[in-house]
């Protein structure tokens, strides 16, 4: 069984990584809130990891965060959800990446909402599958990591999008996780 399993959303995301690190237990959840968080659930089952590192690419409005930056996200919640059914799922962030709040969209391009219960002064991103990964890991009692890579601000059409360069600055952290 390993002690960590690393879920990407799609197998783009994924490759390179997969291909440095073939010893690393990697696994594809699909893309969106719904289809993450069963995938999640059923791999968590399957391989009982110590810690599960969800890791993929999201867009940002954040002029804090550069194009092709990691990022470490200690907060999630779900966009669209009223306030008083809306739940915080936070991480650890990991080495020195910049810390982020995300937030968990249905659809790209989403205006971030303002809140989640921290402070508007920090950096924010939207990702698809976040908080339904957290979720089931938070139920299982299993360790959670969530890094990102800037691909493209929100605004972007989606052929600005920087998607090769984002990936290739997740997969060296990865592979630096995998090292220490």
């Amino acid at each position: 069984m390993p002690d960590t399993l690393f879920l990407f959303a799609t197998e783009g995301e994924a490759a390179r990584f997969r291909t440095l690190r073939p010893d690393a237990s990697v696994e594809i959840i699909g893309v969106g809130v719904a289809e993450a968080a069963a995938a999640a659930a059923e791999y968590i089952a399957k391989y009982a990891p110590q810690r599960v590192v969800l890791a993929g690419i999201a867009g940002t409005c954040d002029e804090q965060l550069q194009v092709g930056e990691c990022v470490a996200v200690v907060n999630d919640c779900l966009a669209g959800l009223p306030e008083s059914y809306r739940k915080e799922y936070r991480s650890e962030g990991w080495g020195d990446l910049p810390k982020v709040v995300a937030f968990t969209v249905s659809r790209t391009g989403e205006s971030l909402p303002s809140g989640c219960g921290v402070e508007l002064s920090t950096p924010a991103i939207e990702q698809m599958e976040g908080a339904g990964v957290a979720a089931v890991c938070q139920r299982a009692g299993v360790e959670y990591l969530h890094l990102r890579a800037i691909s493209n601000r929100v605004t972007d059409n989606r052929e600005e999008w920087r998607i090769s360069e984002a990936i290739d600055s997740l997969t060296a952290v990865l592979i630096e996780m995998c090292d220490r």
